[in-house]
């Protein structure tokens, strides 16, 4: 099963396995054709179905660069396969690599006719990456005989189909550069093969030894030899390690031109026989034709006549096989007759682009009266209409009175329910104040009544002329005195400061310190709803952060926020109370924090929480969790509005059943 795997990642047309492959796995593929012996070992196990004609063209496709007989031994069982089993791709892709093992044989006019043939089947099959190949096939069949005009134009077909396709373009730009190179044009030629060798680079580690070979060809045209040398010596280990023949007897042809061109004849004539001796076999012809023009070069040099007259000749026949007259006339041919069938498509695309047009511009004729037609019975309707939307219009203007009379009533109940809601906290914060000065009161009343005594008991001792203990009774008395003057200034004070916020907001900021307010309302909030219920007791927790100073606020109506805050959280806390959990409580904390230029106060409580589906509903006017007749639902809302005029914020965080944290945020 691994080597399965290992085969379908280097093998080019594996379709029918491949199904799940990306289009630039297959095109990389394209170049790298090992683990060969184990695909043949493969096809003796495999049943006369579609996944074996895609096996045989695979193999086909691979010995075309090896020994291209056996590509076309190949090909043609797979494609005697596909025609039995009606399987059209299967059909197309043999044909496909059928035609190249041809152009690696030099059979140039069938591989050409193949490669058209292909290109319109797979042109029918939407398969934009094998209408890339065709083009690329057709390129080296023009480029091999030297046509480069016809050549060009196909290697950029071949680039604008991949591209378009979201496939990658490196094989077309290869080819578009080795078709500059052979025309001497070595800066495009460059700039391709450089763009070709970044995808591959990416891809492939760059593994491709063609595109060394490229560089090379281009760096001996520029008669920078060492640079030639070196790419070439880098593909060749790469061609011996993948066994890719064609490339191989390219790079040492590479190599033995350049020791030629430098005038190594020795080394030249070494790497050629290379190439004679241990790959004068293969299949590639075009590239020992190239073998044989070198060494009858060199020999020439060298002034040996005979060997020179044995190359002269062995090339004149690799040649006449490869370029006869009779295979240039029939490739001609196949060339004007595909030109034919361009142009008759583009007379066709041009004859239905025409009849579009007509047929076009007849439909907006035929809109264009409907058109009228419709606007000549809007017309018609809008008479009617109009008529229709007076009576509307004067039905409006009494149903817009009537919403203004009840909008009036609304205002009213409102007003008069906000002024509700204030006399509640009032009523709350008169029973907390009450209960604040009754407790200074108390003392006063207590010492008052104790020095009424001790005032008796001086009497009885001055009578008795026991000064020293009228000395001790008066002290008491003196020290009574000041207790009960501190507790009246302490109730004095107590009535100064609820006056001073109970007092109708004047609406301007004034400095105030805010955790002294947080503070005096917690406890009078609690207090409040003690006279109310006198079983109720709960934890106060405070954290103030001492470093805030006095803060710029209108203190009358942060207060109103801050005991309305207050008397829910106390509230939440009575209400869990209330479900007698073993255990729990109640408890009510408040912080303030200051961070940067913002003053931040928390109010928490452990109740039941909020649920989450209302917790976006609680600031909304008359919205309310609690029963009817305890509660109005604006308190929240003025608390949100008071914040938002001071350019803070307000905001809640709750979790069900463990209670929630009302967030004041103001800026400094």
């Amino acid at each position: 099963m691994k080597a399965f795997l290992t085969i379908v990642n280097f093998i080019f047309v594996f379709y029918a396995t491949a199904q799940n492959k990306t289009s630039d796995s297959i095109e990389l593929s394209a170049t790298n054709f090992s683990a060969l012996d184990s695909l043949e070992r493969m096809l003796s196990a495999r049943k006369e179905d579609t996944s074996k004609v895609l096996l045989l063209s695979e193999l086909s496709f691979a010995y075309a660069f090896r020994e291209a007989e056996k590509g076309v031994y190949y090909a043609q069982q797979g494609l005697r396969l596909a025609e039995k089993l009606n399987y059209n791709k299967g059909k197309a892709l043999c044909k496909h690599n059928l035609g190249w093992s041809f152009w690696a044989l030099g059979n140039y006019n069938a591989a050409l006719q193949l490669a058209i043939d292909c290109l319109h089947q797979f042109e029918n099959l939407n398969d934009k990456q094998y209408i890339a190949f065709s083009h690329i096939l057709v390129a080296n069949v023009y480029r091999d005989i030297s046509d480069y005009k016809r050549a060009l134009p196909e290697a950029y077909k071949a680039t604008e189909v991949q591209k378009a396709g979201g496939i990658s373009a490196r094989i077309g730009y290869a080819n578009i550069g080795a078709i500059y190179e052979l025309q001497n044009r070595l800066d495009s030629a460059y700039t391709y093969v450089q763009k070709a060798y970044d995808i591959d680079l990416k891809d492939n580690n760059g593994q491709w030894d063609w595109l060394y070979y490229l560089f090379g060809n281009i760096e001996a045209k520029r008669k920078n030899y060492d640079a030639a040398l070196f790419y070439y010596r880098t593909a060749l280990p790469i061609a011996l390690r993948t066994k890719i023949y064609k490339s191989i007897v390219e790079a040492l042809n590479g190599i033995a031109n350049v020791y030629r061109e430098i005038g190594n004849e020795d080394s030249c004539i070494y790497y050629a026989n290379e190439v004679l001796q241990k790959w004068g076999t293969v299949s590639y012809q075009k590239g020992i034709l190239q073998t044989a023009n070198i060494l009858a070069s060199v020999y020439k040099v060298k002034n040996e006549k005979d060997s020179t007259i044995k190359y002269l000749e062995y090339s004149a026949s690799l040649k006449n096989n490869l370029f006869s007259q009779e295979q240039e006339r029939d490739i001609q041919n196949m060339a004007f007759n595909e030109q034919m069938r361009q142009d008759i498509i583009d007379r066709e695309r041009q004859q239905y682009q025409d009849d579009l047009k007509f047929y076009g511009l007849f439909s907006i004729g035929i809109i264009f009266l409907v058109i009228a037609f419709m606007l000549w019975r809007i017309n018609q309707h809008r008479k009617k209409a109009f008529i229709q939307l007076q009576k509307q219009q004067e039905e409006t203007e009494r149903q817009k009175l009537k919403a203004e009379i009840a909008l009036q009533e609304v205002k009213s109940t409102q007003a008069q329910l906000i002024q509700s809601e204030k006399m509640a906290s009032l009523g709350e914060l008169t029973a907390g104040i009450a209960h604040e000065i009754q407790n200074p009161l108390n003392f006063v009343n207590n010492f008052s009544e104790v020095n009424s005594e001790l005032i008796d008991e001086l009497e009885q001792e001055a009578d008795k002329g026991n000064l020293d203990e009228v000395k001790a009774i008066a002290k008491d008395i003196k020290e009574n005195e000041q207790k009960i003057n501190h507790h009246g200034k302490r109730a004095d004070a107590i009535v100064k400061g609820m006056l001073q916020h109970s007092r109708s907001s004047s609406g301007v900021e004034e400095p105030t310190n805010i955790n002294a307010l947080a503070d005096e309302y917690l406890r009078l909030a609690y207090q409040g709803l003690r006279a109310k219920d006198k079983s109720f007791n709960a934890t106060l927790k405070t954290d103030f952060d001492e470093s805030i100073g006095s803060i710029n606020i209108i203190p009358q109506d942060i207060g109103r926020v801050l005991l309305n805050l207050y008397n829910n959280a106390f509230y939440a806390v009575a209400e869990k109370n209330k479900q007698g959990d073993e255990g729990y409580e109640p408890t009510v904390s408040v912080s303030t924090k200051k961070e940067n230029d913002k003053v931040t106060i928390s109010v928490k409580d452990n109740g039941n929480g909020i649920p989450q589906k209302i917790l976006d509903k609680i600031f909304q006017p008359f919205f309310t969790t609690k029963p009817t007749g305890q509660g109005t639902g604006l308190g929240l809302s003025l608390s949100y509005d008071i914040v938002k005029a001071h350019g803070g914020e307000i905001k809640v965080e709750s979790k069900e059943g463990e209670g929630s944290v009302f967030i004041i945020q103001l800026t400094v």
